[in-house]
Order: structure tokens, then sequence, then C-alpha cells
């Protein structure tokens, strides 16, 4: 799926020579061969950002989370849409999808100790013919890359039964989930055609995307608001503290507006 309006795999001739006239101001001084260096990233063209990173049509520009006011409109919308009884998941993909709310996704990554050297988001990211992924969140650490899968499910109905066990909501996200992981222990390998594709044309894919490495796979499932869970939330959240042990975050859609509001003025996701 196309993820902005934009082609950011190539440059028009101004952000080309805007982007040259700043690598040049970089250059502090040079020693020899040696050039000391200060950064100017946060004033490349935006284009400039994508078109430097590992995936341009996919990166997630840091740099628009300094932008308080587009990100507190974003949210006001957003939460319309889930205060909506007749939204459902796909409400919410449209939502997402459709306005380039993709802090909302992208914001889980502060759960996780990788995506702040680096991060990408692949919305309907197909895995093979069997199953769609509704957003993968590929993010860097010092560590390389990790990659976490969303589900995204309703978020006014059948979230916890009566006695605070899963409803339909999330028994059918972690059923997907399960699928997902089974299909990865078998297929991983077989994404790096997908990856290429949108690769940065001068950039080589890193081991992470080649080789089959299941400690670098997170997956999250996202249904319901905050009172589903305190309505038995000894049970609920202990649910959900069991899942960690399988990598598996159950989240709430105000844990995504909480999270997206906390990421305002952070200088990575």
């Amino acid at each position: 799926m196309k993820v902005y309006q934009r082609d950011y795999r190539t440059l028009m001739e101004d952000e080309q020579l805007e982007w040259d006239r700043l690598k040049k101001e970089e250059i502090i001084k040079s020693v020899g061969n040696l050039e000391i260096k200060r950064s100017l990233f946060h004033k490349y063209p935006k284009a400039a950002r994508h078109f430097r990173s590992l995936f341009p049509n996919n990166y997630l520009d840091p740099i628009e989370l300094k932008d308080e006011a587009k990100i507190n409109n974003m949210l006001s919308n957003f939460l319309k849409v889930i205060e909506d009884q007749k939204s459902n998941e796909l409400s919410i993909l449209n939502f997402i999808n459709n306005n380039e709310a993709y802090p909302l996704i992208a914001s889980i990554l502060k759960k996780y100790s990788f995506g702040h050297h680096d991060a990408y988001i692949f919305p309907e990211f197909q895995l093979g013919n069997s199953y769609r992924v509704d957003y993968l969140l590929v993010g860097k650490s010092s560590g390389g890359y990790e990659f976490l899968f969303v589900e995204l499910e309703h978020p006014n109905e059948k979230i916890f039964l009566k006695d605070g066990y899963y409803g339909e909501a999330f028994r059918k996200g972690l059923k997907q989930v399960k699928d997902w992981r089974r299909w990865l222990d078998s297929n991983f390998v077989s994404l790096q055609e997908t990856f290429r594709k949108s690769k940065n044309l001068d950039k080589a894919l890193h081991e992470e995307f080649l080789v089959s490495d299941s400690t670098r796979w997170h997956f999250a499932v996202v249904a319901g608001r905050r009172y589903d869970f305190e309505k038995n939330k000894e049970y609920t959240y202990k649910l959900r503290r069991e899942e960690v042990v399988n990598k598996i975050d159950i989240l709430h859609y105000d844990n995504l507006y909480d999270m997206a509001k906390n990421i305002i003025g952070e200088a990575t996701y």
C-alpha cells in the first residue's frame, strides 16, 4: 500500500540543491582527508530526509514530531472516530491511512528499545498470499533492526467477557498473531523480496531482513477502550501481563492516543 502521496525515491532539483548546500555547511573544518562535521539533519528538506533513508517511501520522519498543532489536531479527530459507536476497525484503518496519521501506530515503538535510530511503517503488509498485517513497524537500535507486527480490532464491541476473559475482538486478534508467527517461522526469508522492492536503490538490506531471527519479532493487538479494561481490571490486566511472555502487547485505543500525545516534541520514535 502507498504510504505517502509523494514518491520520495527521487528529489526535485531545488531539493537536491538545498540538500547539497546544507551538506557543505555541515563541514566545520578539514584536517587532511578527515572532515569534522556537525549534523544539520533537522534542516534538510523533508524529501531529502526520506530520500537518504533505507526505505524512502516508508520512512517515519522524527522531525514531524515537533509539529504539536498538527499532531494535536490528528488526535482530536482520532478521538471522534473511536468515540463513534458506529466505528469499527476498518473505520480506524481508513482514518489513519487517509490522513497519514501514522504517529498513532508508530508511537507504540516507545514501548520498545528499538526505533530511536530509524523507523519505518508498512501498512497492509502482506505475508505471502496467506495473511495481511494491518501495520508492520520496522525500527532500528544499536542492536540492528527489529519488527513489530500490529493488528487492529474492534474499538467498541466484544472486547472482554463478563468474567474478564478475552472477548471475540481480542481472541480474533491473538489467533491472527499466532497464524502470523507460524507463517514467519517457515517463510520470513521470503519477505526479503518485498523489502528489496521498497528499499533505497543505493543501499543494501541489512542481515536482519535476510535471516530469520524470531528474537527480533514483536506483536501488538489493539482493541477496545480503557473502560473495557477497567471493568474487571484485576483479571484483564493479568491477561495483558501474561501475553508479554509471548512478546504480544495487548493495547486499547486510548493507549494509542496517550502514547501519540507523549511523543509530541520528542527527537525520535
